[in-house]
Protein backbone atom coordinates (compact mmCIF):
# COMPACT_ATOMS: atom_id res chain seq x y z
CA UNK A 1 0.00 0.00 0.00
CA UNK A 2 1.36 3.41 -0.82
CA UNK A 3 1.36 6.04 1.59
CA UNK A 4 1.08 9.92 0.67
CA UNK A 5 3.41 12.82 1.69
CA UNK A 6 2.99 16.51 1.58
CA UNK A 7 5.84 18.71 1.24
CA UNK A 8 3.34 21.20 3.42
CA UNK A 9 1.94 20.60 7.02
CA UNK A 10 -2.08 20.63 6.29
CA UNK A 11 -3.52 21.86 9.28
CA UNK A 12 -6.56 20.39 10.72
CA UNK A 13 -9.59 21.73 11.72
CA UNK A 14 -12.58 20.40 14.26
CA UNK A 15 -16.12 21.10 13.55
CA UNK A 16 -16.03 24.49 14.95
CA UNK A 17 -13.66 24.96 12.60
CA UNK A 18 -9.97 26.13 14.80
CA UNK A 19 -12.28 28.93 16.10
CA UNK A 20 -10.66 31.17 18.95
CA UNK A 21 -11.66 30.54 22.37
CA UNK A 22 -13.76 34.25 22.48
CA UNK A 23 -15.49 33.17 19.22
CA UNK A 24 -19.21 33.28 19.12
CA UNK A 25 -19.88 31.98 16.19
CA UNK A 26 -21.65 28.50 17.52
CA UNK A 27 -23.45 30.58 19.76
CA UNK A 28 -24.75 32.93 16.80
CA UNK A 29 -25.35 29.86 14.51
CA UNK A 30 -27.78 27.96 17.68
CA UNK A 31 -29.51 30.80 18.36
CA UNK A 32 -30.39 32.00 14.39
CA UNK A 33 -31.05 28.43 14.18
CA UNK A 34 -33.91 28.36 16.81
CA UNK A 35 -35.56 31.69 15.45
CA UNK A 36 -35.72 29.88 12.23
CA UNK A 37 -37.08 26.52 13.29
CA UNK A 38 -39.25 28.61 15.59
CA UNK A 39 -40.86 29.82 11.68
CA UNK A 40 -41.41 26.48 10.44
CA UNK A 41 -37.93 26.90 8.77
CA UNK A 42 -35.29 24.26 8.61
CA UNK A 43 -33.45 24.69 5.40
CA UNK A 44 -30.67 27.17 5.37
CA UNK A 45 -26.69 27.68 5.62
CA UNK A 46 -24.07 30.10 7.01
CA UNK A 47 -20.59 30.90 5.51
CA UNK A 48 -17.99 32.72 7.49
CA UNK A 49 -15.78 34.82 6.04
CA UNK A 50 -11.99 35.59 7.07
CA UNK A 51 -8.79 36.97 6.66
CA UNK A 52 -6.08 35.60 8.71
CA UNK A 53 -3.33 38.26 9.10
CA UNK A 54 -5.60 41.84 8.25
CA UNK A 55 -5.94 44.20 10.36
CA UNK A 56 -9.21 45.06 11.28
CA UNK A 57 -9.72 48.80 12.85
CA UNK A 58 -12.24 49.96 14.98
CA UNK A 59 -13.78 53.08 14.61
CA UNK A 60 -15.70 54.27 17.93
CA UNK A 61 -18.04 56.97 15.51
CA UNK A 62 -19.24 54.05 13.67
CA UNK A 63 -21.92 52.05 14.88
CA UNK A 64 -21.14 49.31 12.70
CA UNK A 65 -17.91 48.92 13.66
CA UNK A 66 -16.80 46.26 16.23
CA UNK A 67 -13.99 45.85 18.92
CA UNK A 68 -13.34 42.40 17.87
CA UNK A 69 -10.85 41.02 20.54
CA UNK A 70 -9.39 39.08 18.00
CA UNK A 71 -9.18 37.84 14.43
CA UNK A 72 -12.46 39.53 12.75
CA UNK A 73 -14.95 37.80 10.98
CA UNK A 74 -18.56 37.92 9.28
CA UNK A 75 -20.85 35.24 8.88
CA UNK A 76 -23.69 35.38 6.73
CA UNK A 77 -27.17 33.43 6.72
CA UNK A 78 -29.24 32.75 3.77
CA UNK A 79 -32.71 31.03 3.89
CA UNK A 80 -35.98 31.20 2.08
CA UNK A 81 -39.55 31.62 3.48
CA UNK A 82 -42.14 31.58 1.52
CA UNK A 83 -41.10 32.99 -1.78
CA UNK A 84 -38.49 35.54 -0.35
CA UNK A 85 -35.03 34.65 -0.12
CA UNK A 86 -33.03 36.58 2.96
CA UNK A 87 -29.67 37.14 4.05
CA UNK A 88 -28.91 38.16 7.69
CA UNK A 89 -25.15 39.33 8.91
CA UNK A 90 -22.86 39.27 11.80
CA UNK A 91 -19.87 39.41 12.60
CA UNK A 92 -17.38 39.26 16.14
CA UNK A 93 -19.76 41.65 18.06
CA UNK A 94 -23.25 40.66 17.19
CA UNK A 95 -26.07 40.54 14.08
CA UNK A 96 -27.21 43.14 11.61
CA UNK A 97 -30.25 43.67 9.92
CA UNK A 98 -31.92 40.57 7.17
CA UNK A 99 -31.87 41.61 3.99
CA UNK A 100 -34.48 40.60 1.16
CA UNK A 101 -32.55 39.33 -1.73
CA UNK A 102 -33.97 40.01 -5.52
CA UNK A 103 -34.48 35.94 -5.75
CA UNK A 104 -34.09 32.51 -4.89
CA UNK A 105 -31.05 31.78 -6.94
CA UNK A 106 -28.87 31.17 -4.86
CA UNK A 107 -31.15 29.25 -1.88
CA UNK A 108 -32.22 27.16 -5.36
CA UNK A 109 -28.47 26.05 -5.72
CA UNK A 110 -27.80 25.21 -2.51
CA UNK A 111 -31.07 23.02 -2.02
CA UNK A 112 -30.60 21.34 -5.53
CA UNK A 113 -27.02 20.44 -4.66
CA UNK A 114 -27.19 19.05 -1.40
CA UNK A 115 -25.50 15.86 -1.76
CA UNK A 116 -22.77 17.44 -4.03
CA UNK A 117 -22.08 20.54 -1.41
CA UNK A 118 -21.62 17.63 1.50
CA UNK A 119 -19.42 15.92 -0.30
CA UNK A 120 -17.45 18.12 -2.42
CA UNK A 121 -13.73 19.02 -1.53
CA UNK A 122 -11.20 22.05 -2.85
CA UNK A 123 -8.27 20.49 -3.74
CA UNK A 124 -4.69 22.34 -2.62
CA UNK A 125 -2.73 24.33 -5.32
CA UNK A 126 -0.53 21.85 -7.08
CA UNK A 127 2.13 23.19 -9.49
CA UNK A 128 2.88 19.21 -10.52
CA UNK A 129 2.21 15.69 -10.66
CA UNK A 130 2.36 13.26 -7.83
CA UNK A 131 5.79 11.51 -7.72
CA UNK A 132 6.45 8.52 -6.16
CA UNK A 133 9.89 8.10 -4.99
CA UNK A 134 12.09 5.28 -4.47
CA UNK A 135 11.01 4.25 -1.05
CA UNK A 136 6.77 4.20 -2.54
CA UNK A 137 6.02 7.46 -0.70
CA UNK A 138 3.94 9.22 -3.15
CA UNK A 139 4.71 12.98 -2.63
CA UNK A 140 2.87 16.36 -3.81
CA UNK A 141 3.91 19.66 -4.91
CA UNK A 142 1.69 21.25 -3.00
CA UNK A 143 1.61 25.69 -2.82
CA UNK A 144 0.54 27.72 -0.14
CA UNK A 145 0.13 31.17 0.61
CA UNK A 146 -0.76 33.01 4.45
CA UNK A 147 -3.02 34.86 5.64
CA UNK A 148 -5.46 33.88 2.11
CA UNK A 149 -9.14 34.39 2.59
CA UNK A 150 -11.05 31.70 4.04
CA UNK A 151 -14.50 30.17 3.61
CA UNK A 152 -16.08 28.21 6.32
CA UNK A 153 -19.53 27.00 5.42
CA UNK A 154 -22.39 25.42 7.85
CA UNK A 155 -25.64 23.64 6.08
CA UNK A 156 -28.82 23.00 7.46
CA UNK A 157 -31.68 20.71 5.93
CA UNK A 158 -35.04 18.66 8.14
CA UNK A 159 -32.85 15.90 8.01
CA UNK A 160 -29.35 16.71 8.11
CA UNK A 161 -26.48 19.33 8.84
CA UNK A 162 -22.94 19.39 7.66
CA UNK A 163 -20.04 21.73 7.34
CA UNK A 164 -17.65 22.43 4.48
CA UNK A 165 -14.52 24.72 3.87
CA UNK A 166 -11.96 25.99 1.16
CA UNK A 167 -9.18 28.10 1.19
CA UNK A 168 -9.67 30.93 -1.39
CA UNK A 169 -5.48 30.46 -2.88
CA UNK A 170 -6.61 27.16 -4.17
CA UNK A 171 -9.04 28.77 -6.31
CA UNK A 172 -6.07 30.57 -8.17
CA UNK A 173 -3.37 29.44 -10.75
CA UNK A 174 -0.89 31.52 -11.99
CA UNK A 175 0.73 31.21 -15.77
CA UNK A 176 4.45 30.35 -14.79
CA UNK A 177 3.08 27.86 -12.37
CA UNK A 178 -0.05 26.56 -13.11
CA UNK A 179 -2.47 25.09 -10.67
CA UNK A 180 -3.26 21.46 -11.95
CA UNK A 181 -6.76 21.89 -9.62
CA UNK A 182 -7.43 24.93 -10.91
CA UNK A 183 -10.63 24.16 -13.30
CA UNK A 184 -12.03 21.09 -11.30
CA UNK A 185 -11.96 23.59 -8.04
CA UNK A 186 -13.74 26.33 -9.67
CA UNK A 187 -16.66 23.94 -11.20
CA UNK A 188 -17.49 22.75 -7.81
CA UNK A 189 -20.65 23.72 -6.83
CA UNK A 190 -19.37 24.37 -3.16
CA UNK A 191 -17.36 27.42 -5.39
CA UNK A 192 -19.76 28.14 -7.36
CA UNK A 193 -22.32 28.63 -4.10
CA UNK A 194 -19.93 30.77 -2.73
CA UNK A 195 -19.05 32.82 -5.50
CA UNK A 196 -22.68 33.99 -5.99
CA UNK A 197 -22.50 34.18 -2.13
CA UNK A 198 -19.58 37.07 -2.25
CA UNK A 199 -21.51 38.60 -4.89
CA UNK A 200 -24.63 39.87 -3.19
CA UNK A 201 -22.42 40.52 0.45
CA UNK A 202 -20.32 42.59 -1.62
CA UNK A 203 -23.00 44.33 -3.60
CA UNK A 204 -24.72 45.28 0.20
CA UNK A 205 -21.51 45.77 1.75
CA UNK A 206 -21.00 48.84 -0.63
CA UNK A 207 -23.86 50.12 -0.42
CA UNK A 208 -23.84 50.06 3.38
CA UNK A 209 -27.20 48.33 4.00
CA UNK A 210 -26.07 46.04 6.49
CA UNK A 211 -26.56 47.95 9.93
CA UNK A 212 -26.03 46.53 13.69
CA UNK A 213 -29.38 45.49 15.33
CA UNK A 214 -27.96 43.33 18.20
Amino acid sequence: MQKSLGIILVLIFNLTFGQEKNDRTDSFILEFKTKLNEKGISDFFVVKRITYGSVYIYDLNDSNSCNSNGTYFTMYAFWKNGKDSYVKKYDNCGGFNSLKLSDSKLINLYKKNIEKLKSEKVKYYQSKPDSIGKNGLVYKNILSQNHQPQRYFWFFTKSTEFTNRFNTFNLTTEKDNPNLNYKTNNELKLVKLNAICDEIIDEFNYKNMFNRIE
